[in-house]
């Protein structure tokens, strides 16, 4: 129940005074991992499910979940084996066929994922997370139009009319910061005429709720909804209850003006790769893809520390101009990108009251940031942008060393030990900063203008794997 509640330090008690009881409780452990895991404390997340599986070998979840941990461990090997103990026990494991596909997706085994993740949708039909990492391994193949069908099942699935899970947990929570966007993004459809009385209705409604609550001090703490709140709300909250269009476009996405010998030449003068420029997009490009950010309800992730929210290719933001520019990026600049495929691709939406994204590094080989608010909104030309430090993190750092929050004071002291220079990137609209993911990187700080249509807004694609 304290897990459900988002309690997590709570649980983990109440599941270490089972444990005291009753040692041998295999279920414990594995809840106990299962809350260590979601706190990204990986390596204890896996200590106790190797108890649970020492107490009772047969248990087909804890062979999943200890799959899913070694996978977010890098070790691969060990993952796969996880899975397939799961799948000898259960061969009709949608889940674990699922996160086999997964794991031998970053393998650089892409048919032999396929065909897991079918596995799954043969066994269960309705598993988003099957149709979402089917999506990417057949967009890496060209198959465009397959991959935006599975990326819409998904979404469907997920966040329409009848969810699959009416209990998801981004329903059941809220802070302050989202629901200030949202009431900014309705009253935004509202002035561009869409549905502008539904939109309108839809402010009111929120701008109750946000009245009735009683807010933490920060902006950015997660709390739950009442039920009357969940009620009031109903099906709109973190729901795509607007959705606009992002065609392709005919030709390149891609400015005619990019110098790409210089620029290739410029990327490759840095040690470890990285160079920025600005006229990405051609402005038809810019213009549609800025009206799909803006207008498109789809920015359902607030439980960042910095405030800002998220809208993720498996939540909507998949729309044939962002797949196209990512695949303009490879033609054009073909000794940057080399065979590396599109992994992930996500956007960012900040309010610059709050804070932007801590330094990291991410799980990739190139990583592409490129920035769609105009600059006037900016209201400091020196800065707004991104920080790119010199030090790549080591290779064997986990992906919770370099990326997750928690460990930001790990990586602020790696960074004073390895004082090799950074780029300060000012912010610019329609530029790009284009880098080796290895690089350790955070947002500058951010000083824009207060308004919907000001917030500060980036695309951040990444190919490959960090360690190919």
């Amino acid at each position: 129940m304290l897990k459900e509640l988002g309690q997590l330090q709570e649980a983990i008690a109440s599941y270490h005074k089972a444990i005291q009881i009753k040692p041998d409780y295999a279920e414990a452990h594995c809840n106990l991992g299962l809350v260590l895991q979601e706190l990204r404390q990986l390596d204890g997340a896996v200590a106790s499910y190797h108890k649970a599986l020492t107490i009772k070998p047969d248990l087909v979840v804890v062979h999943n979940n200890l799959g899913l941990a070694l996978q977010e461990l890098g070790q691969l090997g060990d993952a796969v084996e996880s899975c397939q103990k799961a799948l000898v026990i259960k061969p009709d494991y949608a889940e674990a066929h699922n996160n086999l596909g997964v794991v031998l997706k970053e393998l650089g085994r892409p048919d032999e994922a396929t065909a897991s993740y079918h596995k799954a949708l043969d066994i269960m039909p309705n598993l988003p997370e099957a149709h979402s990492n089917l999506a990417i391994v057949l967009n890496s193949s060209g198959r465009r139009s397959e991959a935006l069908e599975h990326w819409n099942k998904g979404l469907e699935l997920e966040r329409g009319d009848n969810p699959i899970n009416p209990q998801h947990k981004s329903f059941q929570f809220i802070t302050r910061a989202k629901i200030n966007h949202d009431i900014e993004q309705f009253r935004y459809l509202a002035s561009q005429e869409h549905q502008t009385g539904r939109f309108v209705t839809f402010a009111k409604m929120y701008e109750a709720v946000e009245r009735e609550i009683e807010w933490p001090s920060d902006d950015t703490m997660a709390i739950p909804l009442s039920d009357d709140h969940r009620k009031c709300l109903g099906a709109t909250y973190n729901r795509a209850v607007h959705f606009l269009e992002a065609p392709e476009v005919t030709g390149s996405t891609l400015s005619d003006t990019l110098d790409v010998d210089k620029i290739t030449a410029d990327y490759f003068s840095h040690g470890a790769g990285m160079t920025y420029f600005d006229n990405l997009l051609k402005p038809s490009s810019l213009a549609s893809l800025r009206r799909f950010l803006l207008g498109s309800t789809i920015w359902f992730d607030f439980n960042y520390r910095g405030g800002y929210l998220g809208a993720m290719l498996k939540d909507g933001l998949a729309c044939p101009l962002l797949l196209q520019i990512a695949d303009d990026l490879c033609q054009t600049f073909p000794d940057i990108f080399k065979d590396h495929q599109l992994n992930q691709l996500w956007a960012y939406k900040y309010d610059s009251r709050l804070t932007g994204i801590d330094v990291h590094a991410d799980f990739a080989a190139i990583n592409v940031n490129f920035w769609i608010t105009p600059e006037t909104a900016n209201l400091n030309p020196k800065n707004g942008g991104l920080v790119v430090y010199d030090a790549e993190a080591p290779i064997d750092w986990t992906f919770k060393q370099y990326n997750a929050s928690r460990e930001s004071v790990q990586r602020r002291k790696f960074l004073t030990e390895h004082d090799s220079g950074k780029t300060v990137v000012p912010y610019n609209g329609n530029r790009i900063v284009l880098f080796n993911s290895s690089l350790f990187h955070e947002t500058d700080t951010i000083e824009f203008k207060q308004g919907y249509e000001n917030r500060r807004i980036n695309v951040t694609m990444l190919f490959g794997n960090r360690y190919v």
